[in-house]
């Protein structure tokens, strides 16, 4: 497998459903990547990853438990049979209920996951800084031969490196240094000093005060081949304008509604 062949680089517009959709079931949980998932064929999974006490690869974006579950400790300290023990969607409220607490929802593996949905893309978005996350990743990728519908994205540069180092043919998203060059240098238009990601951008619109989205930085985007995915979008109305500027794709918790809302735009996934 070759960048320009995954096809997450294709022209294609994306829907990633955030943590699997955190607005519409509890985040990464199998409730939730089954309910995005039936939306479309080409809708992208996010699944946030962390390491058990015991080294199991599960999905959780948080350091603690507490969030989500209610309970009290960190991912890293707990076995996986304990944490597969605690409810998973025992946090999730609408309107003013708690509709998946007690209905045995659990934190899953990212094996179980991966395995589970054949068929989709997967952002897998790294939280963990444990010495041997990255090959650990690596090898629970190519096990699974998910290489060509992968991409692997983390705040931790050093996870990204070291994966890459292994894998430099596997699709990547930037790193946080990367995004930050590639913006500032882009508003001052030396964007060919602009460090090269791995083949998406995953970007804010603004981050405090500075304006990180602009059209500049996805026309360069484009020029390198890379891909331009902007987070979290939670207002449909927000789409066309997006697509104005020629993003690629949007991270949102609400995929139904943003995949409904595509198909009204004609930029639909297949």
């Amino acid at each position: 497998m070759t960048l320009p062949d995954h096809p997450l680089l294709s022209e294609e517009f994306r829907v990633v459903a955030y943590r699997g959709g955190a607005s519409e079931r509890p985040e990464n949980t199998l409730e939730a990547f089954e309910h995005a998932a039936a939306l479309s064929p080409s809708l992208v999974l996010e699944m946030d990853i962390r390491r058990t006490a015991d080294g199991v690869l599960v999905a959780a974006h948080d350091a603690d438990v507490m969030r989500t579950t209610g309970a009290v400790g960190s991912v890293s300290a707990l076995k996986y049979a304990a944490l597969r023990e605690l409810d998973a969607g025992f946090a999730f409220e609408r309107a003013g209920q708690f509709p998946y607490r007690g209905k045995s929802l659990r934190v899953p593996r990212v094996e179980e996951v991966l395995a589970s949905f054949p068929r989709h893309c997967f952002v897998l978005d790294v939280h963990d800084r444990h010495p041997s996350i990255a090959s650990d990743i690596a090898s629970l990728v190519q096990q699974q031969g998910a290489a060509s519908r992968v991409v692997i994205a983390s705040e931790i540069s050093s996870v990204i490196q070291a994966i890459r180092r292994q894998h430099p043919d596997w699709l990547f998203g930037g790193t946080a240094g990367q995004l930050l060059a590639r913006v500032l240098l882009s508003r001052v238009r030396l964007d060919v000093w602009a460090p090269r990601t791995g083949g998406v951008l995953m970007i804010p619109e603004t981050h405090h005060s500075l304006n990180v989205l602009s059209l500049r930085l996805v026309e360069q985007a484009h020029r390198r081949g890379e891909r331009v995915w902007v987070w979290v979008v939670e207002r449909t109305h927000d789409l066309r304008r997006l697509r104005a500027l020629g993003v690629d794709g949007v991270f949102t918790g609400q995929p139904s509604a943003f995949t409904s809302a595509c198909s009204e735009l004609e930029v639909s996934p297949r």
